[in-house]
């Protein structure tokens, strides 16, 4: 799989189950207070400067859309909306 212009490819991190001050435990999607996940490169397109395959990314969570392939899930993410690489 190939990512194509100003797009990556992404495989998120799984960050688990948390626990709030209260003792509530939340699952990784119920963390409305986290705006941005962390995952790693699989394919960056051709127009993405400063990012490559491997790199590990911190990326706007609420801008990107969900592919699947061969039953496993993947964010596209546009390189405007990286803001840290590690």
């Amino acid at each position: 799989m190939k990512a194509i212009g100003n797009n990556l490819i992404v495989d998120m991190t799984k960050q688990g189950i948390s626990e709030t001050k209260g003792g509530l435990f939340l699952a990784e999607k119920q963390r409305e207070d986290i705006r941005y996940a962390e995952g790693t490169i699989l394919s960056a397109g051709s127009n993405v400067i400063g990012i490559k395959k491997g790199d590990v990314i911190y990326f706007d969570k609420n801008n990107t859309h969900q592919i699947e392939i061969k039953k496993e899930i993947y964010q596209i993410v546009n390189m405007a909306h990286v803001v840290v690489v590690l």
